[in-house]
C-alpha cells in the first residue's frame, strides 16, 4: 500500500475543486436522436434548466463554499460552449481549463496538473465533482469537507444502498434474450457512490498515474488501487447524476420545491422583521 506522507499544519493546507465537464453526456440524449443529428451540440451540461445551463447549478454550489480556493472546470480542448452558456455572476474563484482528456480519469488528471500551475501543493485536498450532479448542496459539501480533512485517506459522499439489487443472467448463445434474476444480492453494507470526492492532491495524482485504469470508474476506486479504504459520507438521495432524459424533469421538480420552499423562508423572515 502506498503510505499517505505526513501532513503539515491544517491552517497551511488549502482545499480545490475540480470539475471534469469534457464529456458529452450521451445517455442523456434519445437514441433515435443521436442517429438523426450526430453528435449533440450543446453537451449535456449545458443543456438548459430551471433558466440556467445544467452546469450553473452545479458551479453555483461549489462556489458557495468559503472554503474552496478555486474551482476549475476541465473543459474538452474543442469546448466553444461554455464561456456563453456558464453565467460567472457571483463566482470570482471559478477557471476553466481546456485540458480534458478522452476518459474521465485523463481529464481529472489533466486537472490535477492545472491545480499544480496554479499553486496548489501535495498536501493539499482536492474534490472532484460530477459536472450532472446539479442538486449537490452547499450543505453537503461542507459535511464531506468537516468529516474529511483531518482524515488520514480522505473520502466521497455516498448514499446507502436502498433497494434489492439483482445479478441477471441471459441464456447462452442468446444475447438477445430478456435478462432474467440469476440470484439476489444482499444490500447490506453496500453504499451509491456519489461526488464530490475529497482527497489529497499528491495522493490523486499517484493514483492516476497507475498503469492499467480500466476498472477505475470514480476517484475513490483509484484511492482503493493504491490499497487505501475512504471514507464514506452520509448523503441525500436528490444528489443524483443527471444521466437519463428522463432525470431532467425530476432535477428541474427538485429545484422548482427548493425555490418555493426559498421564497416562503423570506417571506417567513420579512413578516417577523
Amino acid at each position: 500500500m502506498h503510505a499517505a506522507p505526513p501532513q503539515p499544519a491544517s491552517d497551511t493546507i488549502r482545499i480545490w475543486a475540480v470539475v471534469p465537464a469534457a464529456g458529452l453526456g450521451l445517455r442523456a440524449i434519445p437514441a433515435q436522436a443521436q442517429r438523426r443529428e450526430g453528435l449533440p451540440r450543446p453537451a449535456k451540461q449545458y443543456w438548459p434548466l430551471l433558466g440556467e445551463s445544467l452546469i450553473t447549478h452545479t458551479l453555483r454550489a461549489l462556489s458557495d463554499v468559503a472554503e474552496i480556493e478555486r474551482l476549475l472546470v476541465v473543459l474538452a480542448p474543442d469546448d466553444r460552449d461554455f464561456d456563453t452558456q456558464v453565467d460567472r455572476t457571483g463566482m470570482p474563484r471559478l477557471l476553466a481549463r481546456p485540458v480534458g482528456g478522452a476518459t474521465r480519469a485523463e481529464s481529472v488528471r489533466g486537472g490535477l496538473l492545472a491545480l499544480r500551475e496554479l499553486g496548489a501543493q501535495a498536501h493539499d485536498w482536492v474534490l472532484v465533482h460530477d459536472a450532472a450532479r446539479c442538486l449537490v448542496t452547499s450543505a453537503l459539501i461542507e459535511r464531506l469537507i468537516a468529516q474529511c480533512r483531518r482524515d488520514t485517506v480522505g473520502g466521497l459522499l455516498a448514499l446507502p444502498l436502498p433497494d434489492t439489487l439483482k445479478q441477471q443472467t441471459v441464456p447462452a448463445g442468446n444475447d438477445a434474450a430478456a435478462p432474467r434474476v440469476a440470484t439476489t444480492i444482499s444490500r447490506a453494507g453496500k453504499w451509491l457512490a456519489q461526488t464530490p470526492q475529497m482527497f489529497r492532491l499528491g495522493l490523486l495524482q499517484t493514483a492516476l498515474d497507475l498503469p492499467d485504469l480500466s476498472s477505475i470508474t470514480d476517484e475513490a476506486s483509484a484511492i482503493e488501487a493504491l490499497g487505501h479504504q475512504p471514507l464514506l459520507v452520509a448523503s441525500h438521495a436528490q444528489n443524483f447524476k443527471v444521466t437519463y432524459p428522463d432525470d431532467f424533469a425530476l432535477a428541474e421538480a427538485v429545484l422548482r420545491a427548493r425555490q418555493s420552499q426559498d421564497a416562503r423562508l423570506t417571506t417567513f423572515s420579512h413578516i417577523n422583521d
